[in-house]
């Protein structure tokens, strides 16, 4: 009877480990990207402040649409926001954008879909906001990308309404 009081309260404990680490592991997601740090509360955020340079699209959608995952995605979009933090990554947006925007972007529908995450991601934003740009970076992923999930939200111009 000891032996199964033991293999009892081994199993426990590790049952309780793998939960507090799944839950450690859960809201270590909610990282955020910081801009450069100029005094007080104020940003300077550009392209160049973030450590990826990004020379094609598809990787800025994909390391974006990863971002909003960690942050929004899998519930945690009705969870309490960071929205200083989700300001400091529309900026960035922005910021690559209009870089993209500058070289040029070579399909039509791509570039009409980058100029409406500027404009939104342009405006204070709030929950609504901030999950329009996840569906964004998401549905421009799985045009883009290959991006392999079930869900489609229909925003973009590049994927439609597939």
């Amino acid at each position: 009877m000891d032996q199964a009081k033991v293999m009892f309260s081994i199993v426990s404990l590790l049952v309780a480990a793998t939960f507090a680490a799944l839950y450690i592991y859960i809201f270590s997601l909610h990282t955020e990207v910081n801009g450069t740090k100029v005094g007080g509360n104020d940003y300077l955020v550009s392209a160049a402040s973030f450590p990826a340079e990004y020379k094609h699209e598809e990787d800025f959608v994909a390391d974006f649409h990863a971002y909003y995952n960690r942050t929004t995605g899998y519930g945690m979009i009705d969870r309490p926001l960071d929205l200083e933090a989700q300001e400091r990554q529309a900026t960035a947006a922005v910021a690559y954008i209009d870089v993209f925007l500058e070289n040029g972007v070579a399909h039509e529908d791509l570039k009409k879909d980058l100029l409406s995450i500027k404009e939104l991601s342009s405006q204070p934003l709030t929950t609504t906001e901030v999950r329009a740009l996840h569906r964004y970076f998401h549905d421009l992923d799985k045009a883009l990308n290959n991006y392999d999930h079930e869900d489609t939200f229909g925003v973009t111009e590049t994927y439609g309404d597939q």
